[in-house]
């Protein structure tokens, strides 16, 4: 069996999932392969390097074109991974991770096989809530990801390896412990 070089980090939304991604891969040395999106940035003045912000025209040209590995649909908002960009990653030798949906996380498996570990990230339905909140996070989009809650947290049973992310740090150490053995 080939060795994993994709990681996948999934799990409930307010979990903590794209946190614990950047610490382990900074740590072990990963590389991140960035989602495409047409959903706005948070800060418009200011947007984060998580994702390609892209127009929904450009996405349906890519995703008519064939260019995504997967593609999600969000609460009215579209993702996807463009295969030339985790291709060529993967080409030149990199360990890469993902943060992805369940959807998401199958659809790699599917092109990639034995090359992907998915890792499921959770924590319960009220640490979701108290953190959202801690962040100022909106009313509507906190009961929104409680809405998801049940769907994404039965996920983990498909998953190679589950933690519940109390601490980031923790979580961060188990699993690099995990993946190492």
């Amino acid at each position: 069996m080939p060795a994993p070089s994709i990681y996948v980090f999934t799990g409930t939304s307010g979990s903590g999932r794209k946190t614990v991604a950047r610490k382990v891969a900074e740590g072990l040395g990963w590389t991140a392969v960035r989602s495409c999106t047409t959903r706005a940035p948070r800060n418009p003045a200011n947007p984060d390097g998580d994702y390609h912000y892209i127009t929904p025209e450009q996405f349906d040209l890519w995703d008519n074109e064939g260019k995504f590995a997967q593609t999600a649909d969000i609460d009215g908002n579209r993702y996807g991974i463009l295969r030339n960009e985790l291709d060529t990653m993967l080409a030149g030798d990199h360990t890469v991770y993902l943060v992805l949906n369940r959807a998401g996380a199958d659809a790699i498996v599917k092109l990639y096989g034995d090359r992907v570990v998915r890792i499921f990230i959770y924590v319960d339905k009220t640490t979701v809530r108290e953190r959202l909140e801690t962040k100022g996070t909106p009313f509507n989009v906190v009961e929104r990801y409680l809405d998801h809650y049940t769907e994404e947290v039965t996920y983990r049973t498909k998953c190679e390896h589950v933690f519940e992310n109390v601490n980031a740090d923790r979580t961060m150490e188990l699993i690099k412990q995990a993946i190492h053995r």
